[in-house]
């Protein structure tokens, strides 16, 4: 036993001595990193590293470092050149891409993220409506660093319900799979904020176009079961309410027994009135208020399912369900039924507390 000890000890010490030990003031650290298209196909790409201010913890600054060139290992080597202390990606946890370069495609940009070791598979992307560096420019915040406070809007928002989540590896998952497509978060700066202005929606890895706000939040609703969220509905009489999901729950069936596959896309909303502008007794007009949000989110849904079809994407991977559920699935068949797949909606809408005044 003594020797079986002795002999995992050497190893261990081994196996560490293999690593390469770099400290934090060694390297440049960075939290994001953003994308653009450059002159001569090339790639403009920035890195935003905090600085903290000696004596003032509570104040950081953010210096950015930006370089173009034909591939990402080749601007990392020029920006080191120019640096006293190497980049380094192991605290990467957001990359931001340019519009324009998210049309020509991420997959060749993402290649170098994918390979790198030190690359965590569940970092976020996003895609931001203009240039992505310009987010990096912007003034988020000035008690939070740049990348840890683009990181914290896209995660708390991913919890809360309205963005549907998809990281590195759901992205990566859903560009490689068949009957499905990947789709982000979009970025955009107003007044000099950045928000969170809608889902960028891709065919392979191109993107094709985007949702607003209310179509993101149902596609979130449709993408899997959700606890968190907020909905709002205009009754016939102009009055405004306001439901908190506590909980829904979605579940795709299907049909081939004919020709022709047939989902049918069941969604059970169990909600709380929070907001009722105009309507004194919500109790009394409780089930009105229910068909209300029940005939939005059918209308939404179909109108979002019908611009899937259009657009020939599918993010929501009803190919990749029918796949699973049906044998010999073939994808070159499936795509030319998927235009003219009959899609059913079913929602049920449930409010189990109308809030503390009745």
């Amino acid at each position: 036993m003594n020797r079986f000890l002795f002999l995992l000890l050497v190893t261990c010490i081994l196996l560490t001595g293999c690593v390469k030990q770099q400290t934090i003031e060694e390297v440049t650290m960075f939290i994001v990193s953003a994308f653009d298209e450059a002159p001569n196909d090339q790639i403009d790409f920035t890195i935003s590293a905090p600085k903290f201010q000696a004596g003032n913890p509570g104040s950081v600054s953010n210096i950015l470092h930006s370089q173009a060139g034909p591939t990402i290992r080749g601007i990392k080597e020029l920006m080191n050149k120019q640096l006293n202390r190497p980049i380094n990606p192991g605290r990467l946890s957001v990359i931001l891409f340019g519009k324009e370069l998210a049309e020509k495609g991420l997959a060749d940009n993402l290649d170098a993220a994918l390979r790198d070791a030190q690359t965590s598979r569940k970092i976020y992307l996003a895609v931001v409506d203009g240039k992505a560096k310009e987010i990096l420019q912007a003034n988020s915040s000035s008690t939070e660093e740049t990348g840890m406070f683009l990181y914290n809007l896209l995660h708390t928002n991913v919890r809360s319900g309205l963005v549907p989540r998809q990281n590195l590896h759901e992205f990566e998952y859903a560009f490689l799979g068949k009957g499905m497509d990947p789709f982000l978060p979009l970025l955009a700066l107003h007044n000099g904020k950045v928000l969170i202005s809608g889902l960028a929606l891709f065919k392979d890895d191109k993107y094709v176009r985007s949702l607003d706000e209310k179509q993101m939040r149902l596609m979130k609703l449709l993408s899997g079961n959700v606890k968190h969220g907020s909905l709002e509905a205009k009754l016939d009489d102009g009055s405004y309410v306001a439901v908190d999901n506590i909980g829904s729950k979605v579940h795709y069936r299907v049909r081939t027994d004919t020709k022709t596959p047939t989902v049918a896309i069941n969604l059970n909303l169990i909600g709380e009135i929070v907001d009722s502008r105009g309507v004194r007794f919500p109790t009394q007009v409780q089930q009105r208020i229910e068909n209300r949000f029940e005939n939005d989110l059918t209308s939404t849904g179909m109108d979002l399912i019908q611009l899937f079809k259009k657009e020939g994407i599918d993010p929501l991977g009803l190919g990749d369900f029918v796949r699973s559920k049906t044998r010999n699935w073939n994808e070159d068949e499936w795509k030319k039924q998927y235009p003219t797949l009959n899609v059913r909606l079913n929602v049920k809408v449930h409010f189990t507390e109308m809030g503390i005044r009745k």
